[in-house]
């Protein structure tokens, strides 16, 4: 849980948050789950997943919000830019390894002027958003890290305030025990960790089936999913619900 007992020295409108995304096209999202789904249904599986993350995300007052889009060679940030929200500014990123992508990704972020900033997957819209933001106040000016762990072992959001290149390089950070590589690396460089709550992405039938209880149970983090509850509503994902 995020420490609430320091009060934060940072103005909300000080925050930065970015999604990593990638342009929502068959065959480039959501492979693991095709089949059951085929391509075209992964798609809007991935669309609606990414919807309700941005939907979430909203509600938390952010001074800058940036959707950091994967280097795609036919358009995924012009694909991107045509369904998401105004409020989102679409990154076009050009490193494709996820440590590169999230070192470019914090540049960016806090090239803002942003004082602390986080980047989220753009796949679990049941993260704890009030632990994010409270995460994200706990950070402050000092060298702090903040890590979201999903129950595969990989992250759902990582927070700090400094650009890091050497909390990034050298180190996995897209396979499971990422928390433990990162914590060892940040606590080499003198940087202060907190871990948040688990919460899962959707990656396998199982994460789509546990979304589709959660959106039954009207469960997360109060704002709803709305599309994904309309997603699941339909017939050919039955299922799953």
């Amino acid at each position: 849980m995020a420490d609430t007992r320091a009060r934060p020295t940072v103005r909300p409108q000080k925050l930065a948050v970015g999604v990593l995304a990638r342009g929502p096209r068959p065959g480039v999202v959501k492979g693991r789950l095709v089949p059951p789904l085929s391509a075209e249904q992964a798609v809007e599986l991935y669309k609606a997943l990414l919807s309700d993350t941005l939907y979430g995300l909203g509600i938390l007052p952010m001074g800058y919000r940036a959707v950091l889009c994967a280097p795609e060679p036919d358009g995924g940030a012009e694909q991107l830019s045509s369904i998401v929200s105004s409020r989102w500014q679409v990154v076009p990123q050009s490193a494709s390894r996820l440590e590169e992508r999230l070192a470019s990704g914090f540049e960016v972020l806090l090239a803002s002027g942003a004082e602390a900033a986080a980047i989220v997957c753009s796949d679990a819209p049941f993260m704890p958003l009030d632990e994010v933001f409270e995460g994200l106040m706990w950070l402050t000016r000092k060298r702090r890290l903040m890590l979201g762990p999903t129950q595969d072992g990989g992250l759902y959001v990582v927070g700090t305030t400094q650009v890091e290149p050497a909390l990034f390089e050298g180190v996995d950070w897209s396979s499971p025990g990422v928390v433990e590589r990162a914590r060892t690396r940040a606590e080499g460089l003198g940087i202060e960790v907190q871990v948040l709550s688990t919460s899962y992405d959707v990656d396998e039938v199982a994460d789509l089936e546990r979304l589709g209880r959660d959106v039954k149970a009207a469960v997360g983090p109060g704002m709803g999913t709305p599309a994904c509850t309309a997603l699941l509503a339909r017939p050919e994902f039955g299922a799953f619900r």
